[in-house]
């Protein structure tokens, strides 16, 4: 599973923060040219026309000039007009403005440099036309008019060298392009500082996601910042702590059901063991009533052995992850039928049951469930003492709490059997809990009644020292 993620992760060739510094940079220059273009274009625009709007002026007066003096040439000598064009033009010349002069198409005067395309139509009378032509690789303004009559039909056509303003506005051009050019290197320098930046933890949640992928639980992410990322690093941590948490608890759950199915073989294996034993030895030896008798009560006791454990392990797989009926029970009540229930035992062994001291309370649960329970709690008690021991059985109410105990004067536990109590199957003293009939699961039992009644069940023990088992009830 991981190979094929890796897989399809390879053929992604440019990462998350790599597509979005492309895109975000992309569309910054997009929007810095589509902008510096705008404004290069409006500038060149204005200055155009402020620029064409200086020539447009000398040229009405070159014009308003030429037509009074044309007007009184005209009144005194009509034949000198065209001499009177060609010193205008030639003047004007010198001055860098050239001038072409036509009467009906009778051309007066003509210094207009040669342009590379057609020049527009003169317009009518009072009106005017102007255009940029190129005349020989160099920019040229034409502008176009007929002068007030007399004398009539004269037509002028101003010629303007735009040159320079061109390749003046051509290099405030370059220069926007190349202040374009080094804001955009800043720029993308600085988002990829910024983004990479910003990459890095996502990198580390991924690299720690891919750890707790390999099975790595205890892989965590540092919680640098505050923000989005940090909130996202503490909930990958909560979650690989609950997850390792998990799996640790799947694993001991797991162990446990092994360590228990190893166990209930070993224990079976025993009991059955004796009963074919002594059934083949009935069915193929020569024996007596009496040898028979002996023979099958060995079988009766394996076959009650084999009972009881199998109906102890079927309570506790009813009682697993199930809570109890609640019903009022009578605390002193019930200690009592445990203490008679054990006392025949206790006689037998020698250890005294002192009386009861229970507080006159009820406790909320399962009656039969909770006799069991103090039964067995008892029945402990009774085998952990030897001729002489006592037991005694007590409840306390305080302030919150009922707490049960059943207290002998034993062998007591040591620290490594109190670590394992409660765990089916385990006897610290094999031989001696087989001789007493026990296969270990009494006390795991008591464990899952006392939780199904929301109840803590605790040992207090030393060596030689006695134990004390307390059912607390908190509810």
């Amino acid at each position: 599973m991981r190979n094929k993620m890796e897989k399809g992760r390879g053929s992604v060739r440019l990462k998350f923060w790599q597509k979005t510094y492309l895109l975000t940079l992309a569309l910054f220059l997009l929007a810095l040219g589509g902008g510096t273009t705008a404004i290069a274009s409006v500038s060149q625009q204005r200055a155009f026309e402020a620029e064409c709007g200086k020539l447009l002026a000398q040229q009405h007066s070159v014009a308003q000039s030429l037509a009074a003096d044309a007007a009184a040439v005209q009144a005194r000598r009509p034949e000198a007009l065209p001499r009177l064009a060609q010193n205008y033009a030639g003047q004007l010349k010198r001055s860098g403005v050239f001038l072409r002069v036509a009467q009906a198409g009778d051309v007066w005067a003509d210094e207009l440099p040669q342009p590379d395309s057609a020049l527009p139509e003169v317009p009518p009378e009072g009106q005017r036309v102007h255009t940029v032509l190129l005349s020989g690789g160099r920019h040229v303004l034409y502008i176009s008019a007929v002068l007030p009559a007399p004398p009539e039909d004269v037509a002028v056509t101003c010629a303007f060298d735009m040159e320079a303003f061109f390749v003046q506005w051509a290099q405030t051009r370059r220069a926007f392009l190349l202040a374009g050019a080094a804001v955009s290197a800043v720029l993308a320098a600085a988002l990829y500082v910024v983004l990479r930046g910003l990459s890095r933890p996502m990198e580390r949640l991924a690299r720690v996601a891919g750890r707790l992928a390999d099975g790595d639980y205890t892989a965590r992410s540092p919680e640098r910042t505050r923000d989005e990322v940090g909130q996202l690093a503490h909930a990958l941590n909560e979650m690989a702590a609950r997850v390792e948490w998990n799996v640790a608890e799947l694993r001991e759950t797991a162990r446990r059901k092994q360590q228990l199915v190893d166990n209930v073989a070993h224990e079976l294996r025993t009991p059955l063991t004796a009963v074919g034993g002594y059934a083949e030895y009935i069915q193929r030896a020569e024996l007596s009533e009496e040898e028979k008798y002996e023979a099958a009560q060995y079988i009766v006791e394996e076959a009650n052995r084999l009972a009881v454990m199998s109906e102890r392990l079927l309570q506790m797989a009813a009682l697993r992850g199930e809570q109890a009926a609640r019903e009022p029970v009578d605390v002193p009540a019930l200690l009592e039928k445990a203490a008679r229930t054990v006392a025949p035992k206790a006689a037998a062994r020698g250890v005294a049951l002192e009386p009861v001291q229970a507080d006159a309370c009820t406790v909320q649960g399962e009656a039969a469930l909770l006799e069991s329970l103090m039964v067995n709690l008892a029945d402990n008690a009774v085998k952990a003492c030897g001729p002489g021991g006592s037991v005694r059985l007590c409840a306390r109410r305080e302030t919150g709490r009922l707490t049960l105990t059943v207290q002998d004067t034993g062998r007591g536990m040591d620290a490594e059997t109190l670590a394992h109590i409660g765990e089916p199957f385990y006897r610290p003293d094999k031989a001696r809990s087989r001789e007493q009939g026990g296969a270990g699961l009494g006390l795991a039992l008591c464990f899952q009644i006392a939780q199904s009644h929301g109840a803590a069940l605790s040992f207090t023990s030393a060596p030689g020292a006695g134990t004390t088992a307390a059912v607390i009830f908190t509810a």
